[in-house]
Order: structure tokens, then sequence, then C-alpha cells
């Protein structure tokens, strides 16, 4: 499988998870696909990072073609969501979850692909 689909998958189905939840008021999938987000990026980057010197390089590039491309369509998702007058309670519990797992899922993203 293309490398380039696995990221327009990751690109699409985030985006459509984001906006059909804010499109139904639903709080709590997005926060779980925050914290999947922020596990898996966390994961790719203590791969990243490797252990007595050996790196997983695969991981570098699973970052960019899979965690990546699933935060730019959650951001896209929002943005779509927001221009459509629906907008995503972010003082409430599911929203602080949703931001901090997007925080952990941006930084670890982000460490992984500096190392």
């Amino acid at each position: 499988m293309s490398v380039w689909l696995v990221a327009a998958a990751c690109f699409l189905g985030a985006g459509f998870i984001t906006l059909t939840a804010i499109w139904l008021r639903l709080r709590w999938p997005l926060a779980a696909l925050s914290i999947l987000l922020a596990a898996i990026a966390t994961q790719l980057f203590l791969a990243a990072r490797g252990q007595n010197g050996f790196h997983d390089l695969a991981a570098f590039r699973a970052t960019g073609f899979t965690v990546i491309p699933a935060l730019a369509g959650l951001a896209a998702g929002l943005i779509a969501a927001g221009t459509r007058t629906r907008r995503f309670d972010w003082r409430s519990p599911p929203g602080a979850l949703t931001l901090l797992g997007l925080a952990v899922a941006g930084g670890a993203a982000g460490w992984t692909l500096l190392l």
C-alpha cells in the first residue's frame, strides 16, 4: 500500500471524525481521537529516539505519514466546522482533554521530526 494513500486516509478520517462530531455536538469522539493521536505520536517518538544508540528510522516516516496528516485533518475539520457556525466547547472537560491530547501529539510529532 502506498504511503500517500495511508496519509490521505489519516487526513480524511480525522477530518471526517472531527467535522461529524462537531456537527452532531458530540464531545468525546474528539477527546478520544486526540488521546489516540497522542499515544501513537509518543510511541513513535520513543521508537525514533531509540535505545543504546539505535534509532528506528521507520518511526520518522510513520510520523510523517500518519500523525502529521491526522493532526492536519483534525485542524481542517475544526476550521470547516467553525465556518458553519458550529463551535467546539473547549471549556468542558472533554474539550480540555482534547487540548491536552493535541498538545502532546503535536509536541511528540514535532520532537520526532527534529531528532
